[in-house]
């Protein structure tokens, strides 16, 4: 964290972690090389990382993050090892990991994606020429690889353009004058609790809870089995059982769960394990859900009050038609006297 962001902090009287913690708890999971190397290797579906370990992987982050601001804070730059069967190293490759857990989705991703490897490349080109003087300008000078991946955590489909180049105006006409690369989203909705029970790997556990977006979504976890979820986070390292505590505490707020209930809950989580977890669940009040009942209550008063617009009109066409009648009827007593 920069220097800046924590003096905005500390002048911040009203800054309270609990309501900003969901970025700070994507950028540590990621942070974390186990979590890290279980991602790549089981969730992304590319072969590259099929052997990945959490050797493997150096974080990264802050060199870049200098570079591009505070407010690229929650994402993650990993230099991963890619060795052959034998263990021998044979390429260093870059992954950017980007976090979208909100429910509106940023189709700027590519951009925000170009960016990042644009400074990844020139910073890595700059280190090579002070090895060996224009080594970039030699015909088989190569940039590293860059692989980048979203990690979505909202509930609507991924809607956004996957190739920078559909953010380019004539891109059909004028294909070969625009620089394209295309992106890899993982969405934790992608997968079923199911799926992710088989998994059984620490990063599993994120992603169930994670998953906890809607009442239905906190039934759901509920039937996940229990003896799995406290057998995965026991035999977890504790700097993970660290992160999990977080992930945790941004649910209890985000289900409305009162601060002192939601600190007495993770206590005895760190005591208990995740089981006290299954039997309070039904204590937590989604905000999603509020919002829902919410917007219901809204509905029925808009209807309500266009059925009140729409009486007073009949009535007010019914006194209408009455006033004509009585004019109608006054007018042929005239007429016949």
């Amino acid at each position: 964290m920069s220097r800046k962001t924590q003096n905005k902090r500390k002048r911040d009287t009203a800054y309270h972690p609990e309501l900003h913690t969901r970025d700070v708890n994507s950028r540590e999971i990621f942070k974390n090389d186990t979590l890290a190397s279980q991602f790549l290797r089981n969730y992304t579906n590319i072969p590259l990382f099929a052997n990945v370990r959490p050797e493997d992987i150096r974080d990264v982050s802050s060199k870049y993050r200098a570079f591009l601001g505070v407010e690229y804070e929650a994402d993650t730059i990993k230099k991963v090892y890619i060795r052959d069967a034998d263990g021998t190293l044979k390429k260093e490759v870059y992954v950017i990991s980007l976090i979208e857990h909100k429910s509106d989705i940023d189709y700027d991703v590519a951009m925000q994606l170009l960016r990042y490897m644009t400074v990844i490349w020139q910073d890595y080109k700059e280190m090579q020429n002070k090895k060996d003087a224009d080594n970039s300008k030699r015909k088989n000078f190569r940039y590293p690889l860059i692989v980048p991946i979203v990690y979505y955590e909202g509930t609507r489909k991924w809607t956004a353009d996957f190739h920078l180049k559909d953010r380019i105006e004539f891109a059909e006409q004028m294909e070969k004058y625009i620089p394209d690369f295309s992106y890899e989203v993982v969405s934790v909705n992608q997968y079923t609790n199911e799926e992710l029970s088989m998994k059984r790997d620490e990063m599993s556990l994120v992603m169930l809870i994670n998953k906890i977006q809607t009442p239905e979504d906190c039934e759901n976890f509920r039937k996940v089995s229990e003896e799995l979820v406290n057998s995965i986070y026991s035999n977890a390292p504790e700097a993970i059982k660290e992160i999990y505590k977080k992930i945790l505490w941004t649910l209890l707020i985000k289900m409305n769960v009162p601060v002192d209930e939601a600190r007495e809950m993770m206590g005895e989580i760190g005591g208990r394990g995740m089981g006290y977890l299954f039997e309070n669940m039904e204590k937590m009040d989604i905000q999603a859900e509020r919002r829902n009942t919410q917007r219901e209550r809204e509905r029925a008063d808009a209807e309500k009050k266009r059925a009140d617009v729409a009486e007073e009109r009949a009535n007010a066409a019914e006194l209408e038609i009455q006033r004509l009648k009585r004019e109608l009827e006054k007018r042929a007593n005239v007429t016949e006297n």
